[in-house]
């Protein structure tokens, strides 16, 4: 059904409604941050704790220090600094943050709180960095506040804030401080997974490839650092060692998701460039990972060398960026350059935010960039995507076009064919001058030449088109290598060559698998043989193997034809490819026959290969994944019992019915005058129809046994016809069984007639003896 197109006013509505959206968020922004706070609840105060400090040296000396400041002191040595309680202090929290160091906190002799995380991690020298909250009680005030730490890292001797107040105000003013940032990570993980999923979503429908994939992939690791990095992680992460680690590897590996971006944007011109940087990140992760593993540096140590990639990533893309303008490439992505700038900004920032620890608005500048560089990566990829949703629904627009011209043209070629074969069968059958049976018998072996040329391309078109089906059932192995060698001993013989048959007799009876396609296989290389091969033999070899995935049946057709030359064997299995056509020139044939057999072989799971000598001959060797039904050996070919077709296979060589009655429809008078002299011998009463309007109003007024209906008609068509016969009840032949006749052999089209409704399927050129299978079924 057609999409309704909206109004004017129904367009005009929507936007009012979109921005009447967009004003009521907008106002709730605006009050928050305008109006005044009107909570009354009183969470308490806190604020920096002002007593002095002093640093107890070694020799029990003191000396007066500022916090947050630095203290004398080596790397893993124990720094103590102290200070006097007031003396009217009250139930209070402190907290202190804790720079990779371990912390022993005492009130006058009492050890009120310790923290060391270097028991609990996996590996690592020095204590995760994170706040460490102790409290202190009314009856403290006057005595000394004690603490005792040690790190093995540039931190050793530096002391941060320390903070006093109501445990509840202490952790208000970190949310106030750091939920910020780490809303904006955690809504830009949400982007990241979101652009990833969605971008192998597409890779999947449209079968290309999509470059925003690595920008989704490094939002991610950008996010991930921000959360693990943040002043809250001890709130979300029961383990917070492992949050730092996480934030490492991420900045880390962040660098390779953004280079192979811009190395696909930039189609691979300079991909020498960025693989350096995949390269530089591989040995960096692993490097870093191994020195903090052996406790040899830690990732805090090693942490110059990540934003030294970074760096150089970013002075790549420039260069890269600025030879694009100067060769006219960079109109290619003229969004993506400007993403870059917002993004080099945001990269430059973060790494001064590192060095001036500025923790408050940690990764913001970065994920800003990011956000930027997407939105310009996300409008190159949207208008790629369009393109490509073009180009597909073009494709299928031709694909649809290419299968609707095969069935016009298999439709239009093989009407003539069925008329030229059905009247030679015909002259066949009732002259009895031995010059016009000669003719006659020349005419046919050229119209079946011409049919194989007809099938061979309609084949390929199918494998092209991807509508070849694989119709796998159970099936008799003597009986398809009797059909495969009797098919092709006409021919052999009239070039006075030997058909050699090397058959395993003990073969399983029956096999599963594709009959159809496998004799076609059989055939075509067969019937190459013969054609390449002017005297000596042609031999044709069935083995079978048993294998821990399966059993294989193995073919192979030797000839002593003018075999291959070595040059000329990779290109056997081309499309159209003939080789030595001057040499070969009186050869009929298209060069499709080999390209359709290799493409059967490999949707079939099989593989085939050739040797060949020239002037000695060739040998196409193919071998088939089956499955066993039958174990009992099937027997030599020459018995009596092996080939015995079954009922339903048998041929009905004189079929004769006086009394039933078949109508004929078909828009074509020579088709319909072929199939009324084919139908002769059968002795039934024949009408004939001229069109679908016809059939049904015959069809109202007498009884028939069977119907054999043409597709291609004027309105209405074959299967109209037939739907329109079915859905008239009154009809005479409500439940006659109605045979669809076509010209039509693009596809799987039997199973799309039987779907229709059709009771059966003979296409045209008209196979005699299958037409009078059919009606001894039906009649």
């Amino acid at each position: 059904m057609k999409e309704k197109k909206d109004f004017g006013a129904s367009n005009i509505l929507q936007w009012i409604l979109g921005l009447m959206i967009i004003a009521a968020f907008a106002f709730f922004i605006i009050g928050e941050v305008v109006l005044p706070p009107e909570n009354l609840e009183d969470i308490g105060e806190f604020g920096l704790y002002e007593g002095e400090w002093v640093q107890v040296l070694d020799d029990g000396t003191t000396e007066s220090i500022e916090v947050p400041g630095e203290c004398k002191t080596e790397q893993g040595e124990w720094v103590t600094i102290e200070t006097v309680l007031p003396e009217d202090i009250s139930d209070i929290s402190f907290a202190i943050r804790s720079m990779q160091q371990d912390f022993k906190i005492y009130v006058g002799d009492e050890l009120r709180k310790e923290y060391s995380t270097i028991e609990t991690q996996p590996f690592g020298k020095t204590s995760t960095i994170t706040y460490v909250f102790f409290d202190v009680y009314e009856d403290d005030g006057g005595k000394t506040l004690r603490i005792e730490f040690m790190s093995d890292s540039s931190y050793a001797g530096y002391v941060s804030e320390v903070y006093m107040g109501e445990h509840v105000a202490l952790w208000q003013n970190i949310i106030k401080n750091y939920a910020p940032s780490l809303i904006i990570a955690m809504f830009m993980l949400l982007v990241g997974i979101s652009v990833s999923v969605l971008s192998i979503i597409v890779r999947f429908m449209y079968k290309t490839e999509v470059e925003l994939l690595h920008m989704g992939n490094g939002i991610i690791l950008a996010s991930s650092w921000m959360i693990a990095e943040s002043r809250m992680r001890q709130f979300i992460f029961p383990n917070s060692t492992m949050a730092v680690y996480l934030g490492f590897f991420m900045i880390m590996l962040l660098p390779y998701p953004i280079a192979a971006y811009m190395n696909k944007v930039q189609k691979c011109r300079y991909r020498i460039a960025y693989l350096a940087i995949y390269i530089a990140v591989a040995v960096n992760c692993v490097l870093g990972t191994t020195l903090q593993v052996l406790q040899i540096k830690d990732f805090f140590e090693t942490m110059l060398v990540s934003h030294i990639i970074i760096g150089c990533l970013i002075i790549i893309m420039t260069v890269t960026i600025i030879l694009d303008t100067i060769h006219g490439y960079v109109k290619e992505y003229w969004a993506i350059a400007i993403g870059f700038v917002a993004l080099m900004l945001g990269g430059i920032g973060e790494i001064v935010m590192v060095y001036i620890n500025s923790s408050q608005y940690n990764g913001i500048p970065l994920c800003l960039g990011l956000v930027v560089f997407l939105i310009t990566a996300g409008m190159r990829t949207a208008k790629e995507v369009r393109a490509v949703n073009q180009e597909r629904n073009l494709a299928l627009a031709v694909s649809e076009s290419k299968s609707q011209f095969l069935a016009s043209m298999s439709h239009e070629i093989r009407t003539p064919i069925n008329t030229i074969m059905g009247m030679n069968e015909m002259i066949l059958r009732e002259s009895k001058e031995e010059n016009t049976r000669e003719y006659a018998d020349n005419i046919n072996r050229a119209s079946e030449i011409l049919l194989g040329l007809i099938n061979d391309i309609l084949d390929l078109s199918k494998i092209e088109a991807g509508k070849l089906q694989i119709v796998e059932a159970d099936y008799s192995t003597a009986n398809m290598l009797k059909t495969a060698i009797s098919g092709i001993e006409m021919r052999a013989k009239r070039k006075n060559l030997e058909v050699k048959k090397d058959i395993d007799e003990t073969l399983p009876a029956v096999l599963n698998g594709d009959e159809i396609r496998i004799t076609q296989i059989l055939n075509n290389l067969l019937s190459n043989a013969v054609k390449y091969t002017e005297t000596g033999s042609v031999t044709l070899t069935a083995k079978g193997k048993s294998m821990e995935n399966g059993f294989f049946l193995q073919l192979a057709v030797l000839d002593t034809g003018i075999g291959i030359a070595k040059e000329d064997l990779e290109r056997l299995f081309d499309t159209f490819v003939r080789l030595d056509l001057k040499k070969n020139q009186n050869i009929e044939g298209t060069g499709l026959g080999l390209s359709i057999t290799k493409q059967l072989v490999e949707n079939m799971g099989g593989s085939i290969t050739v040797t060949s000598e020239v002037g000695k001959g060739s040998c196409f060797m193919v071998e088939i994944p089956q499955t066993i039904i039958d174990e009992t050996a099937m027997g030599s070919l020459e018995s009596k019992n092996v080939n015995a077709p079954t009922e339903a296979e048998s041929p009905v060589k004189t079929f004769k019915a006086p009394d039933a009655k078949v109508l004929v429809v078909d828009d074509n008078k020579m088709n319909l005058k072929v199939i009324g002299n084919l139908l002769k011998r059968t002795e039934m009463h024949v009408d004939f129809a001229n069109d679908g309007n016809q059939c049904l109003e015959m069809t109202k007024e007498k009884k028939y046994d069977i119907i054999l209906m043409d597709h291609m008609m004027p309105e209405p068509d074959g299967v109209e016809t037939l739907h329109l016969l079915r859905a008239d009840q009154e009809n005479k032949n409500l439940e006659t069984p109605v045979i669809v006749l076509t010209a039509n052999a693009v596809g799987d089209v039997e199973e799309k007639y039987l779907e229709e409704g059709f009771d059966g399927y003979l296409p045209k050129p008209i196979d005699v003896e299958k037409m009078e299978k059919i009606l001894s079924k039906y009649v």
